[in-house]
């Protein structure tokens, strides 16, 4: 019985962690998440993750659980109070689907929800007396996980609506550029931004302290496509914006795909895509195209951070600083691109509130 029980254990452990890292990357996806290292170990699957982050925090856990109890007593009643509700939960939330996706008859929705919701709130009931004796444990970590997601997904709103507020609109765009103290240099630029309705406000934050910008400069957008594989012709979509040299590019990149913005090879498809947008002529006329120099090539993302100001409310003065603890400690945003870090500039900007 001992060799069966631990075999069983041993099985229910790998779904449990399987599920924990699939629940965390769908979050992150999502943006209700601190971003964590995702790697796909399957090149077709889709959903087969895992996160080295996710995993040493649940052993920790565990380690933490058995030596602060002790005994099985205290953890088979947090075990049960977890089965319980998951039960409730997966009913309800069955019963959500049936009414709002697969469009169910009132009936039969009735008749699933009164039967097993009765009969599970019966043993919800039963374990719930097992609280003082260890079944408070899954009530605390969800609460802590609940403070983390809200915590994350306040944090990433404000920052939202300050992009949205302050963002630069392409029709200025040409306005801001026509400043006689703006000088364009040669080079291409990148600009990397998640607004695509718009341009990222920390750019008139870069011009106005460099008073400079790359007489070709591509705002740019990565597109996560939840496919294995983006085809190469499907990788880069480029249109020009009103303004002179100015350019949205959108890289759309599959879980499996290993993105490389550096080399010949990316500058060749940059090329061409400004080619097909532009046309041979204005290509000729900027004095560039095909003979265009790694070394001119910059890639600019912005690092911004809240500052709490005096007329912030008390809510936003302890939540946001909740948040910026979190993104500080978190992975980047943008996936592995392999930019050279000499070709790599960080454009500091603080977010008043």
């Amino acid at each position: 019985m001992f060799i069966v029980s631990t075999l069983a254990a041993i099985v229910a452990s790998q779904s449990l962690i399987s599920a924990a890292f699939s629940v965390v990357k769908q979050s992150v996806v999502l943006d209700y998440f601190p971003r964590v290292k995702v790697v796909h170990t399957s090149p077709k699957k889709e959903g087969m993750v895992y996160s080295p982050e996710v995993n040493y925090t649940l052993m920790v856990l565990c380690l933490a659980i058995i030596l602060i109890f002790g005994n099985g007593q205290q953890i088979g009643n947090a075990f049960g109070v977890v089965v319980c509700m998951v039960m409730v939960i997966t009913t309800t939330l069955l019963t959500l689907v049936m009414i709002i996706i697969w469009r169910t008859p009132a009936i039969l929705i009735a008749l699933f929800f009164m039967t097993f919701f009765t009969m599970e709130s019966v043993y919800v009931s039963a374990v719930l007396t097992k609280l003082p004796q260890g079944g408070w444990i899954p009530f605390a970590i969800s609460l802590i996980l609940a403070f983390i997601m809200f915590g994350w997904y306040y944090g990433r709103q404000r920052k939202l609506e300050f992009e949205l507020r302050n963002k630069v609109d392409t029709s200025k765009l040409g306005d801001l550029l026509s400043d006689p103290s703006v000088h364009r240099v040669p080079g291409i630029c990148f600009f990397y931004t998640s607004i695509q309705d718009g341009i990222t406000p920390f750019l008139g934050h870069y011009i106005k302290n460099t008073k400079s910008l790359q007489e070709i400069t591509i705002f740019t957008t990565l597109r996560y496509l939840m496919v294995p594989k983006v085809e190469p012709q499907d990788r880069l979509h480029i249109t020009e914006l009103g303004a002179p040299g100015t350019y949205r590019c959108v890289i759309q990149y599959g879980y499996a795909d290993n993105l490389d913005l550096k080399g010949d090879e990316f500058v060749r498809q940059v090329t061409a895509g400004l080619q097909r947008c532009s046309g041979e002529q204005d290509l000729e006329d900027q004095k560039w195209g095909q003979d265009v120099d790694i070394t001119d090539i910059v890639h600019v993302r912005g690092k911004t951070r809240f500052y709490v100001g005096k007329n912030a409310g008390w809510f936003d003065r302890y939540m946001l600083p909740f948040y910026e603890a979190m993104h500080k400690n978190c992975t980047s945003g943008l996936p592995e691109l392999g930019i050279p870090m000499s070709q790599l500039i960080e454009v500091g900007m603080l977010y008043e509130v």
